[in-house]
């Protein structure tokens, strides 16, 4: 390497020690992005400390943060009317070194307490000598969520004579249900998916002089099919073409040697529209995960302990932090069954007391100057209500300084 070159590097290398070492502002709040000031730490070890000589005045701003009313220092600081949503309240904390020595001192809100439906977010910012922030908000900003699923599965009912059980199925060996509709709800399913339902059903289909017994079968097609039709080893049987509002059962029997279709009613086969993949819910707090469908619906919770479900409204009651699956089930009429699982996650209840809530941290605020006037530092910090409600209420115990 030139010699040149070896300059600039060991010259840059200084001047980046350098501001290392007099660089004393850090905050704890979060950066944007990039640093979380939580996980941070500063290996500076400081030989000044918060002594005497080190005072502290803090006012309040009327016109966002632009000037200060120095004629009356801010003491309370808690707010019972509340910031509405969005707005902020802006304050000058002035730290006063009057002494000859260096110190460094950290400024802290003692105890903060939020209401306990924690109604809001609670938003605590400095604008200078840094520009950062952390929220404090309910964590009801991350509960109460839910992502939607959409499951678009229904079954239709196939029912087969029950005496020719054995002829029939021969006849569906290679055959199908197909499902449609104007608006491409295409869909079909393969006898060989088709669910025996073990139940029967009686029906009086015309060929004979009393109503007959029919075994039922489960064919699961999509819930957006409006029309559907069988298809069997002898080709499309076209006779029944039913509307699956008005009749879901598709009978198949024989008679005089002639197989045949006639489109029948039933009670209502399972089905399910909507649910929900995942959400989340604080623990003591409750969220509606009801699925769209029909047939009978019912839910049932994976872990009672962390939370549990309304078993007919869906309605699930945070217990504890962990999670749960809630399964959804449409039953049909015939007992044939349609699923659909969600995960929830139960967040820890946030406690509405905070203690030393941090402001800044390990500013150096330095002695008196060479013409013996105090130093003075200036923090310039805000309390916003980040959410879309309000208003944001909260007690402020006090604000000090320390180390």
């Amino acid at each position: 390497m030139k010699k040149s070159k070896i300059v600039v590097v060991s010259v840059l290398a200084v001047i980046l020690c350098v501001m290392c070492v007099t660089t004393s502002t850090f905050s704890w709040f979060t950066r944007p992005q990039t640093m979380k000031g939580d996980s941070l730490g500063w290996n500076i070890n400081y030989d000044t400390s918060v002594g005497s000589g080190v005072t502290m005045k803090t006012y309040a701003s009327t016109d966002g943060g632009n000037t200060y009313d120095e004629t009356n220092e801010i003491t309370s600081f808690s707010n019972s009317s509340g910031i509405a949503a969005g707005d902020r309240v802006y304050y000058r904390t002035d730290i006063t070194n009057s002494g000859d020595a260096p110190q460094s001192v950290s400024l802290y809100l003692s105890k903060l307490t939020l209401p306990e439906d924690k109604q809001g977010s609670f938003y605590l910012g400095v604008n200078s000598p840094l520009k950062t922030y952390k929220s404090y908000g309910s964590s009801a900003a991350s509960s109460g969520e839910k992502v939607a699923s959409t499951i678009n599965e229904q079954n239709v009912y196939v029912a087969l004579h029950n005496s020719e059980i054995d002829k029939l199925t021969a006849k569906l060996t290679n055959g199908y249900v197909h499902a449609w509709s104007s608006s491409g709800g295409d869909s079909d399913c393969n006898w060989s998916n088709v669910v025996d339902t073990g139940k029967t059903g009686s029906w009086d289909v015309g060929y004979w002089s009393s109503a007959q017994t029919f075994r039922i079968y489960a064919a699961k097609v999509k819930y957006t099919s409006t029309n559907f039709m069988l298809y069997t080893n002898d080709g499309w049987q076209e006779s029944a073409k039913p509307s699956i509002a008005s009749q879901n059962t598709i009978g198949y029997f024989e008679y005089g040697g002639t197989y045949y279709v006639g489109a029948l009613t039933s009670g209502q086969a399972a089905g399910l529209n909507t649910f929900y993949s995942s959400a989340s819910v604080t623990a003591g707090d409750t969220i509606a995960l009801a699925a769209a469908g029909k047939g009978t619906i019912t839910y049932k919770s994976s872990n009672t302990s962390v939370a549990t479900v309304n078993s007919t409204t869906g309605v699930v009651n945070g217990v504890k932090a962990g999670t749960a699956t809630i399964t959804a089930t449409s039953t049909g009429v015939y007992g044939d069954t349609i699923t659909a699982e969600c995960t929830v996650t139960v967040l820890a209840k946030e406690s509405n007391e905070k203690t030393d809530v941090p402001i800044i941290t390990n500013l150096k605020v330095n002695g008196i100057s060479d013409v013996g006037e105090p130093t003075t530092e200036s923090i310039y910090w805000y309390i916003k209500n980040d959410s879309s409600s309000g208003p944001l209420t909260y007690t402020i115990e006090d604000v000090y300084l320390t180390l």
